[in-house]
C-alpha cells in the first residue's frame, strides 16, 4: 500500500463517496498486510454512516496492530459515548 492510495481513499472520504471508499479499503486489506491506517479509515466511513459497532471493531483493530496509533482510542470513546447517550425527554414528547 503506498502513501498515494492512502491519500486517495482520505479523498474519497472528504468527498462523501463512502462506497467506493469501502471497496477501495477491501481490496487493499484483501491483497496486503494488515494496515491500522487502512482500518483507521474503514472505522471512520461506519462512522460516518452510523454505524457505531462497526466503527468501533475497526478502531479495536487499529489499536491491535498499533497500541499507540494517534486517535483511535478518541474515536473509540466518541463512538461509546454517542451509543451511551439517553435523553428520557426524548422518550415522553
Amino acid at each position: 500500500m503506498t502513501e498515494a492510495q492512502l491519500k486517495n481513499i482520505k479523498t474519497l472520504i472528504d468527498q462523501n463517496q463512502l462506497g467506493e471508499a469501502v471497496v477501495r479499503i477491501e481490496q487493499l486489506l484483501n491483497s496486503s498486510e494488515k494496515s491500522a491506517d487502512l482500518h483507521f479509515l474503514y472505522g471512520q466511513i461506519f462512522q460516518k454512516r452510523g454505524e457505531w459497532g462497526r466503527a468501533i471493531n475497526q478502531f479495536q483493530c487499529v489499536l491491535e496492530l498499533d497500541p499507540q496509533f494517534p486517535g483511535a482510542q478518541n474515536q473509540i470513546e466518541m463512538a461509546r459515548s454517542i451509543l451511551g447517550f439517553y435523553n428520557p425527554d426524548l422518550m415522553n414528547p
